[in-house]
């Protein structure tokens, strides 16, 4: 089963993709190093980094989005100061990082 969603501390290695519940939306960090939204296989957004060797993205406990190469960060979203958020990939297609502000705590 796909996901649709990254979780902080958790990550995607190159080759590897998120997708939208509804099929539509898929992210894939490809082996060139880009970061690639895709809508029914058309890329509709791109991270730019193609040729810059990243090797995972990672959704940091900071609430920073980074796509790490060999020797370090080679692409963020600069969110960090928003501890334990995570990315989603919506069914309308919108990458979106998310953090609670308030729960009732109340999940079964």
């Amino acid at each position: 089963m796909a996901r649709d969603t990254l979780k902080s501390s958790q990550m995607l290695y190159k080759g590897e993709s998120l997708k939208s519940a509804n099929g539509r939306f898929e992210l894939t960090l490809q082996n060139d190093g880009n970061l690639v939204l895709y809508e029914k296989g058309k890329a509709i957004w791109s991270s730019e980094t193609n040729g810059k060797n990243a090797k995972k993205l990672v959704m940091q406990s900071d609430g920073n989005l980074v796509l790490y190469g060999p020797n370090g960060p080679i692409w963020a979203t600069n969110t960090s100061g928003n501890r334990n958020a995570y990315l989603m990939l919506q069914n309308d297609g919108n990458l979106v990082i998310y953090k609670a502000v308030w729960s009732t705590h109340t999940a079964r």
